[in-house]
Parts: C-alpha cells; structure tokens; sequence
C-alpha cells in the first residue's frame, strides 16, 4: 500500500495530546521507583523513549489496520477494472527498534495475470437524480 503525506493533518493537536501521555507516564514511573525518583537522566531517557516506541506502534497499527478496512473486500484492477478481491498478506514493518505485524492488502487479476496493491478506496457511483 503506498504512503503519501496528507496535507489536512492537525500536527499541534496531535502533539498536545501525546504530551499529556507522557505526563501518565511519568506518572507510572513514579510509582514504580517511588516518589524521590531516584533516577538518572539516562534511566528518564529509556522510559520515555519506550512509551514513545510504544506510543507510535500503537498509532501505526491502528491507522494501517482501518486505512486497509476501508477499501472494502473488492478493488477494480488498474489495468482492466475488472473487480477482484482483496486479499491480506502478513508483512512485518521495522521502525525505532520494533515491529509492526500489518495485514497489508493485496489483489490479483485472474484476466490480466497480475497483483497489484491498492491505495485507496474506490469511489461508490452515486445513483443517478429521477
């Protein structure tokens, strides 16, 4: 499935609520080494960027899994819009030091003989006015 940035993301909304995650975290972690927080910059640096892996992988499972729903169990072939099912195939994706295991979708064309991966859903016609 190919990845494309979108324009219309609120990257400031988005950020403010990770940082609030973050707080629960800290937290957490309070409560596990107890309230002098005897802890080094390093041993701070670990936790954080362990809820951040954590954080991230969460999102990137979650958006892949709907992104992939929303193409509905058939997609036109590109080559001959004939309408073919859409298959998953288990496909592991490394990032930050961990993976994400992804269904990704696939089709294949048995009139054309060929897969392809598609990207978007496909437009619903809208019935014609009476």
């Amino acid at each position: 499935m190919p990845f494309r940035k979108s324009t219309a993301m609120d990257s400031t909304g988005i950020a403010c609520m990770a940082q609030g995650w973050g707080k629960v975290v800290a937290r957490r972690v309070e409560e596990q080494v107890g309230p002098e927080l005897d802890l080094d910059a390093d041993a701070i640096e670990q936790f954080a960027r362990g809820a951040a892996c954590a954080v991230a992988k969460g999102t990137i499972e979650e958006l892949l899994e709907k992104k992939a729903a929303a193409l509905g169990p058939e997609q036109p072939c590109p080559e001959c819009q004939r309408l073919c099912p859409v298959e998953r195939e288990p496909r592991t994706i490394s990032f930050w030091g961990t993976d994400v295991e992804y269904r990704e979708p696939k089709c294949h064309c048995p009139a054309c003989r060929r897969d392809f991966f598609p990207s978007k859903p496909r437009a619903t016609p809208h019935a014609a006015p009476l």
